[in-house]
């Protein structure tokens, strides 16, 4: 089994794992415990915290969050954003809604930055004056939630519309969605506030991604590859890993395609090198 269908299936199990609280497994659940993946905890499935919802409540009772901002960093200096490429169940909605068939682009560079705006105001500034129920919190506008919460809900008791902001829930929903399939991976890279809170960690997490720095060809096969378009090249190039960037998800997507992962072409690349050998 490669590597990509090996991440698949990580996606896939994650997917039922983190969402199995139901019936004789509801023992699973751990609501203090807070990994780096969004999914919201208002689902009747989910077992564990969402961080999002957390850092929002806490910032609304002007607490500061030691255990779940503990918990973040820990997972981030250890592996860096290694949950968004393999285990988030909002990453793999997003990849495969990807795969629909459509024109694709590539976002603006500058459009990464949005979503650290997002972190500070939505999620901690807002609420922390207004109150963790503010319409302008993250929560009031999550697609997890929408998805989660209040879509079954829906289904459940009949729809019903709360005025403007269930106009502003479903727009941006379906904002997200469209980007979704016309970007790669678009809401990690523009608006996920659990990415802007790791996304510097990816400079200092032990987690490496491994490629043949010193042999490589630069035939820019791992840019292409890449889901979230960091051009991995660049950085191995130049000695580094290529998750040295704040907007990778450490899919490790970059490795399959290398041509030095054949034993023949280093070989061949490394008699190039050396001819007297």
């Amino acid at each position: 089994m490669t590597l990509h269908w090996i991440r698949r299936s990580v996606q896939v199990f994650s997917l039922f794992l983190f969402h199995a609280a139901i019936g004789p497994l509801s023992w699973l659940q751990a609501r203090s415990l807070c990994l780096p993946i969004l999914s919201c905890h208002a689902c009747a499935l989910s077992w564990t915290a969402c961080p999002v919802g957390v850092l929002v409540h806490f910032s609304g009772w002007h607490l500061f969050p030691f255990v779940a901002l503990g918990f973040l960093l820990a997972f981030g200096a250890l592996v860096g954003r290694l949950f968004c490429g393999w285990v988030c169940p909002f990453g793999t909605l997003q990849a495969l809604l990807h795969k629909i068939p459509s024109p694709k682009f590539k976002l603006p560079a500058w459009t990464s930055y949005i979503k650290y705006a997002v972190l500070l105001l939505m999620v901690f500034l807002f609420p922390f004056i207004w109150g963790e129920l503010t319409a302008a919190s993250f929560c009031r506008i999550c697609p997890a939630a929408f998805l989660q919460v209040v879509v079954p809900t829906w289904i459940q008791n009949g729809f019903t519309w709360a005025g403007w902001l269930s106009g502003i829930r479903v727009l941006f929903f379906v904002l997200v969605v469209v980007l979704a399939i016309l970007s790669s991976r678009s809401f990690c890279k523009v608006f996920c506030p659990i990415g802007a809170l790791l996304a510097p960690l990816n400079y200092l997490s032990f987690w490496k991604v491994k490629t043949p720095n010193a042999e490589c060809l630069a035939c820019k096969r791992c840019d292409k590859a890449c889901i979230t378009d960091v051009q991995p090249s660049v950085r191995v190039l130049k000695g580094s890993d290529p998750n040295r960037h704040p907007d990778c998800v450490v899919c490790h997507e970059c490795q399959n395609p290398c041509p030095l992962t054949d034993e023949k072409v280093r070989q061949k690349v490394a008699a190039r090198k050396n001819p007297s050998c």
